[in-house]
C-alpha cells in the first residue's frame, strides 16, 4: 500500500514548481505578493508546499522565515480571519531566532486582532473581547494559540535558568494580551499594518513567506475569510503568500458569498458574476500558476516508480529514483519504463511482482491520464485498491489476470455507471456479456459498415470511453464474474463512489440539492463547462440521489436544471434514474418535467413516451395520473 499523504519523495519531477516558487518568494524585488498555486484536488499541491517549506529551512535561506497554515485544521472554528492572523503571530513570537526580541510587538499585535474581531462582532457580542472567547471555545478561538494559552508555573526565584530553559519555556500568551495596557483607536488595520512591517524590520527578516495549504477543502466562508485576512497584509514589505487550492472551488466560494442573490438568467447578471468573481481573484493573487496535469509518460513513469517504491528494497529505489531524475534532466518527454529501470540496478532480474505491473502500466496510462485527469492522488488510489483486491483473491482462491482487473478498475475509477451497467450485462450472461462483445468489435474494427445500432449502449460512445475499450488485453472473452466479486462493494446503488469524485463536483453537488436558487443557478452554469468525466460524476451522485430519494425532489430538480443548462447527459440521466425508481415514492411534477424535455429535444421524443407509458402503468399513483394527463394533452 502507499501512503495518501503530502509526501517529499518526488516521484513526479514536481521539485522543479518548488525551486520556481522558491525563486519568486525568495526576490526582495518582487516583494510583497500573493502567489496562488493552482491545480485540482489530489494534484499535487501539498507535496510541492512540503518542498518548499522543507528548502526554505535550509541554512542557506536563514534569513527567510516559512510558516504553514493548514486552512483545513481551522474549519470548524467561527472565525478563520482571527486563526490565520494570530497563528502567524504566534509562531513568529515562538520563533527560535528572534521570538525573545519581538515578543512585546507580537503582543501588541495580537491586541490588535482582537480589537478587530471584537469591532467585527459588536453587533452580536457587544462587549465580549477576543480572549474572552478563546477561553470560553466561543467565535474566536484559535486552536494552535489556545495551545499556547495554558498557564505557565512561574520557576521559584532562587532556581537558576540557563539559556536553553528559557527556549523551551512555554509562553503564556492569553495573560501577556490581558496584561497588555495599549488602547484601541479607529485605524486598527492601517496601523496593524505598519506595526507589523515594524516587526519584521526589527528581526532582520528579509522574505516572510506564509503557506496556505488545503484551502479548497474549507466552506465557502472560510475561504473568504482567509482571503480577507491575506489582504492585510498584501501590502506589507517582505511578505509573500504561497496559497494552494483548486481556482474553482475559490471562484465558488466567492460567487456564493457575494453572488448568491442573483438568481436572474439574463446575460447580464451571468456576466456581472463572471467579472466579480475573475476582479476579485486577479486582484488578490497577483501570480497564477496551474499545475500542469501529468501527460501519459508521466503516468506511466509514476505507475512505475510507485512499483518500484513497493518492491525494491530502500537502497535500489533510491538508485531507480536518481537514475530517472538524471535521465529527466535531460530528457522531459519519455517515459521510465522497464529497460531504464534494470539498467539501472545492473541488469539485475527485478521481482515478479514488479515485473507484473511494469508489463501493463504502459498499456493502462493514457486511459488513466483522461479518466483522472493526470490527477496523481487518484492514481495512488486506484492502485491502492487493485492491490488490496488482489490480496483478496489470494485469500478466497479466485485466479485473476493483473492486465484485467487493472483494465476494469480504469473503467471503475473513470466511468462508475458504465461499469455498474457492465456488472448487470455480465451477471445476467454469466460472466460474457454480449453487449461487451458488439462495443469491443466496433471499436477495434476497420470496417465502416461495422455500427452499433442498439439505442441503449449510446452512452458507451463517448471518446473516453472508445479509448477503453480499444485498450488492451480485450476482455469479450474473459469470464468476469470474479473479478466483479472482487468490486461487489462498488456495484450497488449507494453513493460508494463518491470518495473518487473531485472536491469541485461535490461541491457543485452540494449546491445543486440545496435551497438557494442563486447557488443552484450559478452551480448548474458551472457544470455546463465540465470536462467529460468529471461531469458523468456529477450526473451519477445526482442518479443516485434520485434513486435512493425518489421522494425528494431535489434529485429530479436538480437533473432537470442541468439539463435546461445543456448539459450534456443530463436528461437522459434524469430519465434512467426515474424509470429506477419506486412509482409510488415519484411525485407528480415528475412526468410533467419528462414531457417538457422531451419536446425540447427532439432526439428524446420516443424515449420521452417509452417513460411516460411505464409511469402511466402504475396508475393508482401520483406520478401515474400526471403521466396519463400528459401523454393525453
Amino acid at each position: 500500500m502507499w501512503s495518501d499523504n503530502e509526501t517529499l519523495t518526488d516521484l513526479l519531477g514536481f521539485k522543479v514548481h518548488s525551486d520556481l516558487i522558491r525563486s519568486v518568494v525568495t526576490d526582495p524585488s518582487v516583494l510583497p505578493v500573493v502567489f496562488g498555486v493552482f491545480g485540482d484536488w489530489g494534484g499535487g499541491k501539498s507535496s510541492i508546499m512540503k518542498m518548499l517549506e522543507r528548502d526554505l529551512e535550509s541554512e542557506e535561506y536563514e534569513d527567510t522565515v516559512c510558516l504553514y497554515f493548514n486552512g483545513w485544521m481551522f474549519e470548524g472554528y467561527e472565525d478563520a480571519k482571527t486563526a490565520l492572523l494570530s497563528t502567524i503571530l504566534i509562531q513568529i513570537g515562538e520563533h527560535k531566532r528572534f521570538g525573545e526580541k519581538v515578543k512585546d510587538k507580537v503582543v501588541g499585535l495580537l491586541k490588535r486582532v482582537n480589537w478587530m474581531e471584537a469591532a467585527k462582532l459588536s453587533v452580536k457580542h457587544v462587549g465580549v473581547p477576543l480572549v474572552a472567547g478563546m477561553l470560553t471555545g466561543g467565535a474566536a478561538t484559535v486552536p494552535a494559540l489556545l495551545a499556547s494559552l495554558a498557564p505557565v508555573s512561574k520557576p521559584d526565584a532562587s532556581e537558576k535558568k540557563n539559556e536553553s530553559d528559557n527556549e523551551n519555556e512555554e509562553i503564556n500568551w492569553l495573560d501577556l494580551v490581558k496584561n497588555d495596557s495599549s488602547k484601541p483607536d479607529l485605524l486598527e488595520i492601517r496601523k496593524f499594518r505598519r506595526d507589523f512591517s515594524k516587526l519584521l524590520d526589527e528581526t532582520g527578516i528579509k522574505s516572510l513567506v506564509i503557506v496556505i495549504d488545503d484551502l479548497d477543502r474549507c466552506l465557502p466562508e472560510r475561504i473568504i475569510e482567509t482571503l480577507e485576512a491575506i489582504k492585510l497584509f498584501v501590502l506589507v514589505p517582505r511578505t509573500a503568500f504561497v496559497i494552494g487550492a483548486d481556482p474553482r472551488i475559490v471562484r465558488h466560494a466567492i460567487g456564493t458569498r457575494y453572488v448568491k442573490q442573483q438568481i436572474g438568467d439574463d446575460d447580464a447578471t451571468k456576466q456581472e458574476e463572471y467579472d466579480l468573481v475573475k476582479d476579485y481573484l486577479e486582484k488578490l493573487i497577483q501570480i497564477p500558476y496551474h499545475l500542469p496535469r501529468l501527460s501519459p509518460a508521466e503516468i506511466e513513469t509514476y505507475i512505475n516508480l510507485l512499483a518500484c517504491q513497493k518492491c525494491l528494497s530502500k537502497e535500489d529505489h533510491d538508485t531507480v529514483l536518481n537514475d530517472w531524475s538524471s535521465k529527466r534532466s535531460r530528457n522531459f518527454y519519455a517515459a521510465y519504463q522497464h529497460g531504464g529501470i534494470r539498467e539501472s540496478l545492473g541488469g539485475m532480474e527485478l521481482p515478479s511482482d514488479l515485473e507484473r505491473q511494469l508489463s501493463w502500466s504502459n498499456a493502462i496510462a493514457h486511459v488513466i491520464t483522461e479518466g483522472l485527469k493526470g490527477n496523481p492522488r487518484q492514481v495512488k488510489r486506484m492502485l491502492n485498491a487493485m492491490l488490496l483486491r488482489k490480496k483478496l483473491a489470494d485469500v478466497a482462491g479466485i485466479s485473476i489476470r493483473d492486465e484485467v482487473l487493472a483494465k476494469l478498475m480504469v473503467l471503475e475509477y473513470t466511468h462508475l455507471n458504465r461499469f455498474q451497467e457492465l456488472n448487470t450485462w455480465q451477471a445476467s450472461e454469466n460472466g460474457f456479456p454480449t453487449n461487451l462483445r458488439m462495443l469491443e468489435e466496433f471499436v477495434l474494427s476497420t470496417d465502416d459498415s461495422v455500427a452499433v445500432t442498439d439505442k441503449a449502449l449510446g452512452d458507451w460512445q463517448t471518446p473516453s470511453l472508445k479509448k477503453w475499450l480499444e485498450m488492451q488485453p480485450s476482455i469479450k472473452d474473459v469470464d468476469l464474474r470474479d473479478y466483479f466479486w472482487l468490486a461487489r462493494d462498488r456495484t450497488n446503488s449507494t453513493l460508494a463512489g463518491v470518495n473518487m469524485v473531485s472536491s469541485f463536483v461535490r461541491r457543485l453537488f452540494d449546491s445543486l440539492i440545496g435551497e438557494n436558487e442563486g447557488e443552484r443557478n450559478m452551480a448548474a452554469r458551472e457544470a455546463s463547462v465540465l470536462e467529460e468525466v468529471e461531469r458523468e460524476a456529477l450526473l451519477g451522485l445526482l442518479q443516485q440521489q434520485v434513486e435512493r430519494h425518489p421522494d425528494q425532489v431535489t434529485g429530479v430538480d436538480s437533473l432537470y436544471l442541468l439539463a435546461e443548462n445543456d448539459v450534456t447527459g443530463a436528461a437522459r440521466t434524469l430519465f434512467s434514474a426515474v424509470k429506477a425508481a419506486p412509482a409510488s415514492r415519484l411525485a407528480p411534477g415528475v412526468a410533467y418535467k419528462i414531457k417538457t424535455l422531451g419536446t425540447k429535444e427532439a432526439t428524446l421524443t420516443g424515449e420521452t413516451k417509452e417513460l411516460l407509458e411505464h409511469l402511466r402503468s402504475h396508475a393508482k399513483t401520483g406520478v401515474g395520473k400526471a403521466a396519463e394527463k400528459a401523454l393525453k394533452g
